[in-house]
């Protein structure tokens, strides 16, 4: 594997891995303990409805995919290998039908694409009819959970609790999609980090982790996520600032931070 790059405050390597669909798929393994699967899938899809239904209908092999390629991986028995938990997808517009007010709401509904599926289908997630995306790009959609973090005539962006949209509208002013990447990654690393110190809460134990990975961690990330740096864009704060709201990660370090204080005290 490929070990991060220095002056990663986030310890990882990464390295390739076969998908059976994605374009490419790289595995991060954090020293925290996560492993994180990095899927690139270009689409063309007629509609944002055809896009938001292939989303959901990939959790149901996606998910079974990542648990058989941890259990290779590791050369372990089923029942010792964790059940991956969720997908978050980061959507890179690079062109679409759509202009003024309409491009901006098909921004929003790439980051909130559950309003166009039924989810509860007795076949799976379908169509919802394109009659509701239609009436929702000529009338507007917003959601009180999706945050902008676009800047006028540099891009379009939004974050939602299921997804994160970007337009670029210019090439040199905007954000990379590495940069996209990298926030996506170490957002939900540490997502994952607190949830297994919330999963053991949940069971009834006193939460523990190694020193190095203790409430002091937890402590030092969160300062480094929420905390603008010297020399740091107004675009990478809005962007951290987004991702960071929407995905409720910064409540999720401060309670798994107190919970492994409290387990050493």
């Amino acid at each position: 594997m490929r070990p991060s790059e220095r002056g990663e405050w986030l310890e990882s390597s990464s390295a390739r891995v076969d998908h059976p669909e994605a374009q490419e798929c790289v595995l991060h393994v954090f020293a925290c303990g996560v492993a994180v699967f990095h899927l690139v899938q270009p689409h063309q899809p007629a509609a944002l409805t055809d896009l938001a239904v292939w989303r959901y209908r990939s959790y149901a092999s996606d998910l079974p995919w990542a648990r058989d390629k941890l259990r290779d991986l590791l050369d372990e028995e089923p029942a010792g290998v964790p059940n991956p938990e969720y997908i978050l997808s980061l959507y890179w517009l690079t062109s679409g039908p759509w202009s003024g007010d309409a491009h901006d709401t098909a921004l929003r509904l790439l980051s909130t694409p559950s309003v166009l599926v039924d989810r509860g289908a007795p076949d799976g997630p379908a169509p919802l009819g394109g009659a509701v995306e239609e009436s929702l790009l000529a009338t507007g959609f917003d959601h009180p959970d999706i945050v902008s973090f676009g800047v006028r005539g540099v891009s379009t962006a939004y974050a939602g609790w299921s997804g994160v949209a970007y337009a670029s509208h210019s090439r040199e002013r905007s954000l990379t999609i590495d940069e996209l990447v990298t926030c996506e990654l170490t957002v939900q690393a540490l997502w994952c980090f607190t949830r297994q110190v919330q999963q053991m809460i949940e069971d009834g134990q006193d939460p523990f982790m190694p020193e190095q990975y203790g409430w002091r961690f937890l402590r030092a990330a969160s300062s480094r996520l929420t905390t603008a740096r010297a020399q740091e864009t107004a675009q990478h704060v809005l962007m951290r600032e987004a991702i960071m709201k929407t995905s409720g990660l910064a409540e999720r370090l401060r309670a798994a931070q107190d919970a492994l204080r409290e387990g050493v005290g």
